[in-house]
């Protein structure tokens, strides 16, 4: 059995309270919330990376 992630939540222009609480959910589950936060730029990843250089590069 896969499991898929649910997609990111989509502001359709109702209920930004709510929304945004999602959308920084979403973000920090995915480890992104520190790019929005401290305003920087994710190094890209190599093509073609292997699993353990994709949860370094998460980790970074």
């Amino acid at each position: 059995m896969s499991f898929t992630p649910p997609p990111p939540p989509v502001f359709t222009g109702k209920n930004y309270h709510i929304w945004v609480v999602k959308m920084k959910t979403y973000l920090q589950a995915h480890n992104l919330w520190n790019v929005i936060e401290n305003d920087i730029e994710p190094p890209p990843l190599m093509a073609n990376p292997t699993i353990a250089q994709m949860r370094q590069h998460s980790e970074e």
